[in-house]
C-alpha cells in the first residue's frame, strides 16, 4: 500500500469513528425546522384566532392565541401578519425572519396545540432582543386569556 491509499483508509475510518460519537448527541436534540406544518396559512385561520383568541401584548408585539381542535395533530402553528404601516417591503420581511426564528429557536418553551398569531406592535422597534424575550412570554400569557366557546 502506498500513502495515498493509507490516508484514504485513515480518512474514511476517522469519519466512521466521529459519525459513531456524534449519532447519540443528533438523536437527542429536539427538532427545531419551522416546516408547513407549524405554519398558520388560511385567511380564515387567522381571523378565527384574532377574533375568539386571547391576545397579549407588550411594547414591542401583540400575540393572539386559540386552542387547535381535537381532531388536528398537536402541534402549535405560527402566523405572522406584517400592517403596511410597519414599513416598506424590507423592514417588513425584516419583522418576519425575526419573528418565525424566535419561535422556531423556542417552540420548546411555547406550549403545544395552539395557532398562534403575532403582529407588531404599532410604532415598534425591531429590535431582536425583545421579539426573542417577549414571544414566549406573550404567547403564554394569551393562552391564559383564551375567551371560553
Amino acid at each position: 500500500m502506498n500513502v495515498a491509499q493509507l490516508s484514504k483508509l485513515y480518512d474514511i475510518a476517522a469519519t466512521a469513528v466521529f459519525n459513531q460519537s456524534l449519532s447519540p448527541c443528533i438523536a437527542s436534540m429536539p427538532d427545531l425546522r419551522f416546516s408547513k406544518s407549524h405554519r398558520v396559512v388560511k385567511g380564515d385561520h387567522f381571523t378565527q384566532a384574532m377574533r375568539r383568541g386571547g391576545c397579549a401584548a407588550d411594547g414591542t408585539l401583540v400575540v393572539f392565541a386559540l386552542a387547535r381542535s381535537q381532531g388536528d395533530e398537536p402541534t402549535t402553528r405560527l402566523g405572522v401578519t406584517i400592517p403596511k404601516k410597519t414599513g416598506n417591503a424590507v423592514v417588513r420581511n425584516k419583522w418576519k425572519r425575526l419573528i418565525r426564528e424566535s419561535f422556531r429557536t423556542q417552540q420548546i418553551r411555547i406550549p403545544a396545540g395552539y395557532d398562534i398569531i403575532v403582529r407588531p406592535k404599532k410604532d415598534a422597534v425591531l429590535q431582536w432582543k425583545e421579539i426573542q424575550r417577549g414571544l414566549p412570554r406573550l404567547v403564554v400569557k394569551a393562552i391564559k386569556r383564551i375567551k371560553s366557546p
